[in-house]
């Protein structure tokens, strides 16, 4: 499942950032208005139900392929850090550790420099 999941989140990722994806939300904001202006109830409910489940649907998408992204940056970055002679190597995984956490070591760094 776990495959299945990251392979579709990929796929539609990609389909939302293109021009094809901007061409179906503006579709689906005349619909919306058209059913707004009508004085057809059940057209103007469907009409919010179906942009509502592609919002919820988009929502996870997006966000599982921002994870992914946000993770090979991280793992881009502490390479370069191990790589790097004067790097402090207590930066690595820093991502991992608390908000708090995150910034004594951000201020750890201001005072020595």
């Amino acid at each position: 499942m776990k495959g299945w999941f990251e392979g579709f989140a990929t796929a539609s990722a990609r389909f939302a950032g293109r021009p094809a994806m901007l061409m179906v939300a503006l579709l689906m904001c005349i619909v919306g208005v058209a059913a707004f202006f009508s004085d057809n109830e059940h057209f103007l409910g469907g009409v919010s139900l179906a942009i509502s489940m592609v919002t919820l649907v988009l929502i996870p998408i997006l966000q599982a392929t921002q994870n992914r992204d946000n993770a090979a940056l991280h793992a881009k970055i502490d390479e370069l850090i191990k790589t790097h002679e004067g790097a402090r190597d207590s930066l690595i995984g820093v991502e991992k550790q608390s908000n708090d956490e995150i910034e004594k070591v951000r201020l750890a760094e201001e005072r020595s420099a």
